[in-house]
């Protein structure tokens, strides 16, 4: 009894970070996947869930949560339901990743056929108290390809009270043969903003109060993974339990805010070289994340309100220098030189005035090698017109070859001129 009463105790005090703590218990609470969320309420409501669903996306977006929710739907003891109690035991022990019949496996660590025979000796067996079986394998495409061979007839024909949920980083290495076998669900990244409404939440709920730039900033550079918002909340928190400013966030995470991105763009865009690398130094002396304050840029410059070609200038420069980050390009040389490039746009020509001024110029020359040309015609017909009368021709055959350069010089200018007696 004492025992039981001091265990109670430790797991009643022990901390729950964020992630854990408001891990999403029904459909309704998942964020940003509303499509997946209402096809899976459709199938349960009308008893027509696939016996094998797989999910795929980056990470923290809601795989695992998906996969215990609807094991939750399909063994609460009101169900099948969309709204699992939460309260019976099935869904206690679900919640708390205890239930017998609920079987999460990593497939990064049991990937070998050993394991896979396991899962289809396990499955001969019904379940012990719930309504299903249920086999959650996160990772999948960790599994050998003689686990997945394995598995093949099983997940194609499951006993009746079995289901398996599939959860992947990287679809594109699970074989073919298994993902035509399963029902796939593609969750996409999670949006800074509804990110930023679910933070706001669980500082209400913690009654924390952080300033309203700390949260945007971790919305967004969390990159449409909620888990990773939580974590980096969690992070600050642990720094600072009350009143946290948008510069305690940015110190603890080692991330530009976005004061100092707007500091940067606005000196960048009035080709201030001094300014532009004075907020440079500050990012570099602080040693604030170079990636994340390029990705943040890019942002920012993406929403300007600037002449487009210059725009897209910048765009394309800092866009180039973020892909050479990514390949582990020295960081801060990289956004040095892109940042020079960047400040010598301010003699940029728009190419509109390159093709009028090539214009302009190509049709001059044109002009004068006409003119050159006609001048040469018509000192050669005075010439002609002195040795006529030289020679006592008649008026009227002057007055012809006169015509007769006129109508030359109309063809010569493509009819553009018309000369004039």
């Amino acid at each position: 009894g004492n025992l039981y009463w001091w265990v109670s105790l430790r797991e009643d005090n022990m901390y729950l970070v964020f992630a854990r703590k408001y891990r999403p218990q029904t459909l309704d609470e998942v964020i940003g996947q509303d499509i997946v969320t209402q096809t899976i309420k459709n199938a349960i409501e009308q008893n027509r869930l696939y016996h094998s669903i797989l999910f795929y996306g980056t990470m923290g977006t809601g795989k695992t949560s998906l996969a215990r929710i609807i094991a939750k739907s399909l063994n609460c003891e009101k169900g099948p339901t969309v709204e699992p109690c939460g309260k019976c035991e099935h869904c206690r022990a679900i919640s708390e990743g205890k239930s017998v019949d609920v079987i999460e496996i990593d497939g990064a660590s049991n990937r070998r056929i050993d394991d896979a025979r396991n899962i289809i000796e396990s499955i001969k067996y019904v379940p012990f108290s719930a309504r299903y079986k249920i086999f959650i394998i996160d990772e999948v495409h960790m599994l050998t390809e003689e686990a997945f061979n394995a598995l093949l007839k099983t997940i194609e024909e499951p006993p009746d009270y079995v289901k398996f949920i599939f959860a992947t980083t990287n679809i594109e290495k699970v074989p073919q043969t298994i993902l035509s076998r399963c029902q796939i669900f593609k969750l996409n990244k999670i949006s800074p903003q509804k990110i930023y409404e679910k933070l706001k939440k669980i500082l209400e709920t913690e009654n924390i109060n952080m300033q309203d730039e700390g949260i945007k900033l971790i919305s967004q550079i969390a990159q449409g993974s909620f888990r990773v918002a939580e974590n980096y909340l969690d992070r600050v928190v642990a720094y600072k339990n009350d009143n946290i400013t948008a510069k305690d966030v940015s110190d603890v995470l080692g991330v530009a805010d976005f004061g100092l991105i707007d500091d940067f763009v606005d000196s960048l865009v009035s080709f201030n070289a001094d300014l532009t690398f004075e907020k440079l130094n500050y990012l570099f002396e602080r040693n604030l994340k170079v990636e994340t304050f390029v990705e943040l840029l890019l942002e920012k410059l993406l929403t300007l309100s600037i002449d487009l070609e210059l725009k897209a200038a910048f765009i394309n420069i800092f866009y180039d220098a973020f892909l050479q980050i990514k390949y582990k390009v020295d960081d801060a040389v990289t956004l040095k030189v892109a940042t020079q490039k960047a400040l010598s746009l301010k003699n940029l020509t728009k190419i509109e005035e390159i093709i009028k001024l090539t214009y302009s110029l190509d049709l001059d020359k044109k002009i004068q090698t006409h003119i050159q040309s006609v001048e040469g015609i018509t000192q050669g017909k005075l010439d002609n017109i002195n040795t006529i009368e030289t020679n006592n021709v008649s008026l009227q055959n002057i007055t012809n070859e006169t015509d007769r350069l006129e109508k030359f010089v109309i063809d010569l200018f493509d009819a553009e001129i018309i000369a004039k007696r």
